[in-house]
Parts: structure tokens; sequence; C-alpha cells
């Protein structure tokens, strides 16, 4: 972590990866000399659960590491491990490559 210049950190949207974050970020804040920024990414979303609308519109209106483009549930998500390829090469006109390269996007610097 200490030659990382940014941490992604994948984030279901419930109580108990939050509290991971949370530990995360202040395990990282500990570091003597440099230290990785940390940036979260919500993954696994289900827009049908309430709970992760909430936790997803608060988390991004408090915290400004966290990014705004959801990663959705999706089957087609699970199946890179069993491609050994990121959903872009295998499905690259799907709703999960489109979610990946819009994240992707939003979590570029701006001198990028």
């Amino acid at each position: 972590m200490h030659a990382a210049d940014v941490l992604l950190v994948p984030l279901i949207p419930t109580t108990l990866s939050v509290r991971t974050l949370d530990q995360l970020t202040e395990f990282v804040a500990g570091f003597n000399g440099r230290r990785p920024e940390v940036r979260a990414f919500f993954s696994m979303v289900d827009r049908r659960k309430k709970l992760h609308q909430e936790i997803i519109k608060d988390l991004t209106a408090e915290r400004s590491g966290v990014a705004a483009t959801p990663i959705p549930s999706l089957s087609l998500i699970e199946r890179m491990s069993v491609e050994r390829a990121p959903v872009t090469a295998f499905a690259p006109r799907s709703q999960a490559a489109r979610a990946y390269r819009a994240l992707w996007s939003e979590l570029q610097p701006a001198d990028a």
C-alpha cells in the first residue's frame, strides 16, 4: 500500500462494508510518510433495495472520495472469473461494460 498512489476500494452498499471502508481509511491515515488516496466505488448494487439506494445517496453526499458511478449486481460481472477477462473484453456492449467504462472515466484525474 505504501507504493500505491490510489487505492480503489469496491464497496457493497451495506453498513458492514461502510465500516470496513472507515477502518481502511483510518489504517492508511496512520501511515508515516506518503499515504495513498483511498477511493471507493459501489459494486454489486441492487437498485431495488432501499438500503442500497440510501447508502449510495448518503455516502456520495458525505464523502469526496466515493465515486458516483455504481457497478450493478449482474451475472455477467460474475462471469469475469470464468472468462478470465474483464467484462469489457468479452461483452463490450453490455450494461456491465458500460458501467465500468463510466466508472473509469469518473476516476481518471483531470489532467490525464
